[in-house]
């Protein structure tokens, strides 16, 4: 009988960096030069950081599993072991989404093999992704009033008080993904007449224009005052030095932007597991609650699809709460 597999967490290795994403090639059934030059060059082909990172993440994992059930030749992989790889994911509570993301990732990266001859037939072909049904997003939200309490609680004092506090202004009133937002340079803010506006580029090479909101512009106007800011070319969020919170000439990273999320909300007692993606989620979710419409929404998140949006839209929170209060027990 088999010892029951453990992998190593290969995804906790590459999030937030891209820096060493063809090390990968390495899992893959190591001294098969012809496999991992397809997978460089699979690899290379991918534009986006993110999505990069992601597709690392699954195929690697799912070469491991192959590896670890003694699978030593790429033209052995049968669909059986594909449908293992998924109920090794599930039974170690790996999301739907990311489940369909990985296994999306072997796919492509099998079909490449086929393209280049290494396999005749791709064997995830046979394997049906995980069906996802949810009508509400599972990131958390928290309400304007623990964004407002965060964004207050921010001393000004360094340059990355200020740079902070514009960075999680921009990703509440402006929708911007972290990636996005953190990917900005000095001139993406720019003056139209009388009107400021942000314009930044969103995953999939969409651009990303959103006319700048009255808090939000006094808010990166006092931080680029503060800071100095006068190179257009520069980022307008870089990192800072570890003592002093000095801007450096460097982006700033989206872990590090994780970690600085998590940190100033905890100093502002808002005790929830927020990230990155909260603050858009609340930006949208604020919207909608306050009577936006769900396509203005949709073209303002840069969604393609309304269903997307619709994951963000809370409004029927306040009637659950107002509702359930009639169990009178």
């Amino acid at each position: 009988m088999k010892p029951k597999l453990t992998l190593k967490p290969f995804e906790k290795q590459a999030v937030g960096s891209t820096t060493n994403l063809l090390v990968v090639s390495e899992i893959i059934l190591p001294h098969q030069t012809a496999l991992n030059e397809s997978y460089s060059l699979f690899m290379t082909q991918i534009v986006n950081k993110n999505t990069k990172v992601s597709y690392a993440n699954g195929i690697g994992l799912f070469f491991q599993h192959t590896q670890q059930n003694d699978i030593t030749d790429l033209i052995d992989i049968e669909p059986k072991h594909v449908s293992e790889f998924l109920l090794w994911m599930n039974e170690n509570e790996y999301g739907v989404a990311t489940t369909r993301l990985y296994l999306s990732a072997v796919r492509m990266f099998l079909d490449h093999c086929v393209v280049d001859g290494l396999i005749s037939v791709n064997p995830a072909k046979a394997v049906k992704l995980p069906k996802q049904s949810s009508t509400t997003g599972k990131t958390p939200v928290i309400v304007p009033e623990q964004v407002r309490q965060i964004l207050d609680r921010i001393p000004r004092i360094t340059q990355a008080d200020h740079r902070d506090r514009a960075l999680i202004s921009v990703m509440v009133f402006s929708f911007f993904r972290i990636s996005a937002a953190l990917s900005l340079s000095v001139k993406d803010y720019e003056l139209r007449g009388r009107q400021r506006w942000i314009v930044g580029e969103e995953k999939g090479s969409k651009r990303h224009e959103m006319p700048v909101h009255p808090t939000l512009e006094g808010y990166l106007d006092e931080y680029i005052l503060f800071c100095k800011l006068t190179d257009p070319m520069a980022p307008l969020f870089p990192s800072s030095t570890g003592r002093g919170g000095h801007l450096t000439s460097r982006h700033f990273d989206r872990t590090a932007a994780w970690r600085m999320i998590r940190r100033r909300a905890k100093a502002a007692e808002v005790h929830r597991d927020i990230g990155n993606h909260s603050l858009r989620a609340t930006g949208i979710t604020t919207y909608l609650n306050a009577g936006g419409s769900l396509e203005d929404a949709r073209i303002m998140a840069n969604h393609s699809n309304a269903t997307t949006t619709k994951l963000y839209d809370r409004t029927g929170d306040k009637v659950k709460i107002r509702e359930v209060k009639r169990i009178n027990i």
